[in-house]
């Protein structure tokens, strides 16, 4: 019975001292003297955001934002509040739900007007503009102000915009490429072998000079750039530049028809004759490494070259063209890997999207896929495979100019180091086009 009696006292007082110590935190929480908002999140979101109907017209189409994917960043130093992240272009930021945790019992109000109202979380803030937002402490005696930020994509970062200037003096022009800061554009200007040039940024000014010092029988389709310098395949053998006007004669092979290969990361270029496929590190010596496989592609050729996304030390090199002079077949896509000897054909039996046979098909790597275009430029083809599969986009976004749509004339397209395309075209209405998606454009 003493024992009995002794446990029960001992439980009593336990539960007196618990009861205590919860009243003693209680208070100090009402009273505590901290103001400061430790968290801020927003709920899902209900907008409308533009796109386009399978016939190209502007509609409507409703998507809920999910707010947890965008963690806002609280700097208490100068009490600004804001998402890294900006929300997807069209969110509709004027009734948003948010959620707030605070120190201790502190209260949360809101700017209104000329005053700061109190702050229910089951009411929804209207956003489209900084809010200021006000923690005060428990005891009333201090006070935290902070301005919120809702940052979102002004302009939708998937479109592909473009802009059109006046072409350079180049009735034919045949190849486009970036080199040493400059765009250049190589063609005929009365019938006077020429290279345009112009710096990236902004509007094009053109430059033309001559090349004199090329053969007539030189392909300038065929120019690349590699190791520095340019490559240029004409009938005597393989022409380098180091300014894109004076060109000097750098290996002399007749029969050369295609480079097939130009890496700078792996650090080799790959010519290609009616049978044998040659390498060079340097330019100026080559050696054989294999001979041209059966339904090569050696015309009109698109060729690209990148990393792998997982192994930056292995080479992925894409060639896109035709078998024959003609070019009047189904193009053919083949691929190695830097680390591989032979070339791997993309087999098209039973693909129901190979790539596209089009009028002077062009093939350039943009976004980390392949863009094919030409013909009466209906649209891209886009392979997001390697090459394996062609696809117009969904979407509508990425588009070709829409002036251009329809119109089959001479074209040449790039790629800058700016991740802004390039398109010169001739014909009826020569210019230059300069097109990005706008995400590719945004400062990081």
């Amino acid at each position: 019975m003493k024992k009995k009696l002794a446990l029960y006292l001992v439980s009593a007082v336990l539960l007196l001292a618990t009861h205590s110590c919860g009243v003693d935190e209680k208070e100090n929480a009402v009273l505590s003297p901290y103001a400061v908002l430790h968290s801020f999140k927003i709920g899902n979101i209900r907008s409308e955001y533009p796109s386009f109907t399978s016939a190209g017209e502007d509609t409507l189409v409703a998507k809920t934002i999910a707010g947890s994917s965008f963690p806002f960043t609280i700097n208490q130093m100068s009490g600004e509040v804001f998402n890294v992240d900006s929300l997807p272009y069209a969110t509709n930021l004027d009734k948003l739900v948010i959620k707030t945790s605070l120190s201790g019992y502190a209260k949360l109000y809101v700017d209104s007007l000329d005053s700061y109202e109190f702050f229910s979380e089951t009411d929804s803030l209207d956003f489209s503009y900084p809010r200021k937002m006000r923690v005060t402490s428990a005891d009333g005696n201090y006070v935290r102000d902070y301005t919120v930020t809702v940052n979102v994509h002004r302009v939708d970062p998937n479109l592909m915009v473009w802009d059109d200037y006046e072409a350079p003096e180049v009735s034919s022009p045949s190849r486009a490429v970036e080199f040493n800061g400059a765009m250049c554009i190589f063609g005929n200007v009365g019938g006077q072998l020429s290279v345009a040039m112009s710096s990236l940024a902004g509007e094009p000014e053109w430059s033309v000079q001559s090349l004199d010092e090329l053969p007539s029988a030189v392909n300038l389709s065929t120019v690349h750039s590699f190791n520095g310098s340019l490559f240029v395949v004409a009938g005597d053998g393989l022409y380098r530049s180091a300014d894109a006007v004076n060109w000097e004669l750098a290996y002399a092979a007749d029969g050369l028809l295609a480079i097939v290969a130009a890496s700078d990361e792996s650090g080799e270029m790959l010519v290609a004759t009616a049978d044998k496929l040659l390498s060079t590190i340097d330019g100026a010596s080559f050696t054989a490494v294999g001979d041209v496989p059966a339904g090569f592609p050696l015309y009109g050729v698109s060729i690209a070259s990148y990393t792998l996304s997982h192994n930056s030390n292995f080479v992925r090199y894409m060639l896109v063209g035709y078998t024959t002079a003609a070019m009047d077949k189904a193009p053919v896509v083949w691929s190695k890997l830097s680390t591989e000897k032979g070339w791997s054909k993309f087999d098209n039996e039973g693909n129901p999207f190979p790539c596209p046979a089009l009028e002077g098909l062009s093939v350039v790597r943009y976004d980390n896929f392949l863009y094919a275009m030409g013909g009466d430029f209906k649209s891209f083809y886009i392979s997001r495979d390697n090459g394996i599969t062609w696809k117009e986009p969904e979407d509508f976004y990425q588009r070709l100019p829409k002036a251009l749509i329809g119109m089959k004339q001479p074209f040449v397209v790039t790629v800058d180091s700016n991740n802004v395309m390039w398109m010169v075209t001739a014909g009826s209405k020569p210019a230059v086009w300069k097109g990005i998606l706008n995400r590719l454009g945004f400062a990081k």
